[in-house]
């Protein structure tokens, strides 16, 4: 909220004696300090809380590789796994039993052994995904264990969502700007001596900081990507339910769809394909369409010089090598997490494609709710 002007009385008098009321300026002064002090909080608690996730999916990574009392196996009864004790529902899909020296990882052993990553995120998520299929134990064609996923990925999402909805807007400032920066870089071109690159430095951060670009913002989602990916990664390969579950009776959750088609395709390797061919586009899709409606809301802002060009190219380049990268993980990874992928791209786009209505409308009012939108997310 904006400071009210103070209030004065008898400003016609030309007397002097009169002291300022309590309300005028000292609270103003506390209210703007305390603003100030809220921001830093906030600011320096939201980069703590990314590099202790980015610290995580690096761990939860390298514990992969090397630690190996989480090996895991696509077979059942193999491997480290997550389920009940055995006995405790006589269902084959649910109950553990000991297998060999890795023994078995349920509800009634759970300790800190295996680390903070799989105390603090795949324990949790494995828990919730367990519940939720003993729940829909009778559903056909594993639907309960496509509702757990579903289940897992919007409360992951919820959680994130702020730092999504920070990164939309930041890139949204990106794309308004990238013309400007592009004419400032071919401005400066060919010019390496330390006075002009300390000259295009403070004119592109002159740009940054008068449309209010904080640029590594934009990089936020990204940076959760890992960890989120590990997690989801984790509960599908250690998660009996899933590693039991046949999605229609057609697509082994455990299994990776590279090695079935390389290995298997004439026996069912062929339907692996097929379930690439539905996840890939989509995939490709969820990482194209916001860019696409981006440059419909910011075609007029655009630059239209051939610097302003060249750096959209570079972009788009950019943005289509990260696409086939993520492809290419999801196609070796477990098809559980293909499954988990396909369902976060739908709801990328329905986001992105209810961002993209919200922001024409707050535009077309004069972009107050925008305005207020960044305000609240901006630390």
């Amino acid at each position: 909220m904006g400071n009210k002007p103070a209030l004065h009385i008898g400003t016609n008098l030309k007397t002097t004696s009169m002291p300022s009321p309590f309300w005028t300026d000292k609270p103003v002064a506390k209210n703007n300090k305390a603003k100030k002090v809220f921001k830093q909080i906030r600011k320096w608690s939201m980069l703590l809380i990314l590099i202790f996730f980015v610290v995580m999916g690096l761990w939860g990574c390298m514990q992969t590789m090397w630690d190996g009392d989480i090996k895991t196996s696509p077979y059942v009864g193999q491997g480290f796994e997550f389920g009940y004790a055995i006995g405790t529902t006589g269902d084959y899909r649910f109950d553990l039993y000991s297998n060999g020296a890795l023994g078995y990882y349920g509800f009634d052993n759970f300790t800190w052994q295996y680390g903070p990553f799989y105390a603090l995120f795949v324990y949790p998520g494995a828990w919730f995904s367990t519940e939720i299929a003993w729940l829909g134990r009778g559903w056909w064609g594993s639907t309960n264990i496509l509702l757990a996923i579903f289940l897992l990925l919007l409360i992951i999402r919820s959680l994130s969502l702020m730092v999504t909805l920070r990164s939309t807007l930041q890139n949204e400032k990106m794309s308004e700007v990238q013309g400007k920066v592009a004419e400032i870089n071919a401005k400066y071109k060919g010019l390496t001596d330390a006075f002009s690159r300390q000259r295009k430095s403070q004119e592109v951060m002159e740009v940054y900081k008068k449309n209010n670009v904080k640029p590594f913002a934009a990089f936020e989602q990204m940076l959760i990507t890992l960890p989120i990916f590990m997690i989801i990664y984790r509960v599908v390969s250690i998660c009996r339910p899933m590693k039991t579950a046949s999605l229609f009776n057609l697509w082994t959750f455990a299994k990776t769809p590279t090695t079935e088609i390389f290995s298997n395709f004439t026996h069912d390797g062929w339907l692996y394909l097929m379930l690439l061919l539905i996840i890939l586009p989509v995939q490709f899709l969820s990482m194209r369409l916001p860019q696409i409606w981006a440059r419909r809301r910011n075609k007029n802002a655009s630059s239209i010089s051939i610097a302003g060009i060249k750096q959209m190219k570079k972009s788009q380049l950019i943005q289509i090598v990260m696409t086939c990268v993520m492809c290419g993980i999801v196609a070796f990874s477990p098809t559980g997490v293909g499954v988990y992928w396909f369902l976060s791209a739908l709801f990328s786009i329905l986001q992105s494609y209810i961002m993209h209505h919200v922001i024409l409308k707050s535009r077309r009012k004069g972009g107050q709710l925008e305005k207020k939108l960044d305000s609240f997310l901006s630390a």
